[in-house]
């Protein structure tokens, strides 16, 4: 996998995260929130195509790097912000970013899952298969 198949893999799992909830509220729980009435039907088409893409993007990440990968990931992107915010690149007032910032740090680590297999593979030659339950 070249790093342009990382990058949509970042950009989706971006669009998912940041369509499904954002800070700024133009997102899909925005939208469920209104009361409009008359495209309930719709919202609620669009919450379970919304929650099978969860299901397989977290499927894919968690078979990838695991519970102890999901967490190093997580952990070295949460302490580079703490990093930040210690030396004063982000303000420790402001919570408006660190809706983002949570989100950008969820992405990532998505995206590392979801692109894990194609860089391991890449890397060490060894591909990983998922056989199906018994």
């Amino acid at each position: 996998m070249k790093f342009f198949g990382y990058l949509v893999r970042l950009l989706g799992c971006f669009l998912l995260l940041f369509g499904t909830w954002n800070p700024a509220g133009y997102s899909y729980v925005a939208w469920l929130s209104q009361d409009d009435g008359y495209r309930f039907s719709f919202k609620v088409v669009v919450g379970v195509l919304l929650f099978m893409v969860y299901v397989v993007y977290l499927r894919i990440a968690w078979l990838a790097l695991g519970a102890l990968g999901v967490g190093i990931s997580a952990a070295i992107l949460l302490t580079g912000y703490m990093t930040l915010r210690h030396y004063g690149v982000f303000d420790e007032q402001a919570p408006f970013w660190t809706g983002y910032l949570m989100l950008t740090i969820a992405s990532v680590t998505l995206a590392a899952g979801l692109s894990w297999a194609h860089f391991k593979r890449r890397v060490l030659g060894t591909s990983q298969v998922i056989y199906p339950p018994p």
